[in-house]
């Protein structure tokens, strides 16, 4: 298999599908990018990649490191990586993944063991670095964050979480509810404890439970059994409250457990609210409602960037704060909309 039988399939010529594979020096059309990148995957073609890396001095490949890579805990890694993914492939890259399970020694190892792969560049997903690691990173390749505070030498990317928590919460005190209980990840973590600074906030603009936090805060593994476990204790309480805000998708998932295993209804006796905008969300009973990011557009970004940085010295770092939206379901106490079909 070789590149004109691509390019026959393609309707194109060779030099055509090598500006394709190898990102330039020319422009291509969209159109026939894709006739190319069709052909490429119905004949299975695979060019020499040590000739490519040799011509370009590139390894044409990504690391994506996350504290949750596979979605297990929070819908949202596995989204934004899928979402990673396909972008680097349209842009002729593969992407390496690693999971670094909250671990930061496993973190280090991650990015050790990609830079020593030659990575052309790494996106970090709720990673936190060394600042004798992130020395070690910056001239050599570029990096971009997701959710976390970083060097300025990095790009970042992040939702306004703040912002997110405040509309959730009032969401919810609009709904007359004043008793609103905060089921949160480990507060040290920067978009948690940002969610919880917006949840506080307009608590104390309603004025609600007399300004008191006193049983209404259960921190808890970002996850469906995090959440479960962090709303079993705020829901057995005496004076348990009467609404839920969850720092993540996952954690209101497993609040709607664990208030059904205490025979309370969702959303009569306990309203619940999460925050990641995680596709599941539609397809819960009620359905979740819900702090959307916009994951893909995200995703589609920080590859973005990556790959420009990649492919254009001396591109300046980037910071760029997305918007989250509310999205209304029936958890919360407003009509159930319809899913399509």
């Amino acid at each position: 298999m070789t590149r004109n039988d691509v390019a026959r399939l393609a309707g194109t010529s060779p030099a055509v599908v090598s500006y394709v594979i190898n990102n330039g020096p020319r422009p291509v059309s969209a159109a026939a990018r894709q006739r190319v990148l069709d052909a490429i995957k119905q004949l299975g073609y695979r060019p020499n990649a040590v000739a490519r890396s040799l011509r370009s001095r590139r390894s044409w490949t990504i690391g994506v490191i996350a504290s949750d890579s596979a979605g297990g805990k929070s819908p949202f890694f596995g989204q934004f990586t899928r979402a990673c993914e396909e972008v680097a492939w349209q842009r002729g890259y593969s992407v390496l993944f690693g999971n670094s399970a909250e671990d930061p020694a496993r973190a280090e190892g991650y990015v050790r063991g990609f830079l020593e792969r030659q990575v052309d560049g790494l996106v970090l997903m709720r990673v936190p670095v060394s600042a004798d690691q992130a020395e070690e990173m910056r001239g050599r390749v570029p990096v971009v964050t997701i959710d976390h505070a970083a060097p300025p030498f990095f790009s970042r990317l992040a939702v306004d979480d703040e912002e997110g928590g405040y509309q959730a919460t009032r969401h919810l005190l609009e709904h007359g509810h004043r008793r609103i209980g905060f089921v949160g990840g480990p507060l040290d973590i920067t978009p948690v404890r940002l969610r919880a600074a917006g949840w506080r906030r307009a608590l104390q603009e309603a004025e609600a439970a007399a300004g008191s936090e006193a049983g209404l805060v259960e921190e808890g593994e970002l996850s469906l059994e995090g959440g479960y476990e962090a709303a079993l204790r705020l829901l057995s309480s005496p004076s348990r409250p009467t609404a839920l805000f969850a720092s993540i998708d996952g954690q209101a998932i497993g609040a709607m457990r664990a208030a059904a295993d205490l025979g309370l209804r969702v959303p009569g006796d306990v309203a619940v609210v999460g925050f990641d905008g995680a596709r599941e969300a539609a397809y819960t009973v009620p359905g979740l409602s819900t702090i959307s990011q916009p994951i893909d557009e995200m995703a589609r970004h920080a590859t973005e960037t990556l790959v420009g940085a990649i492919e254009s010295e001396g591109v300046e770092p980037v910071t760029k704060i997305f918007s989250a939206t509310l999205v209304t379901r029936g958890s919360c106490g407003c009509p159930e909309p319809r899913l399509h079909h």
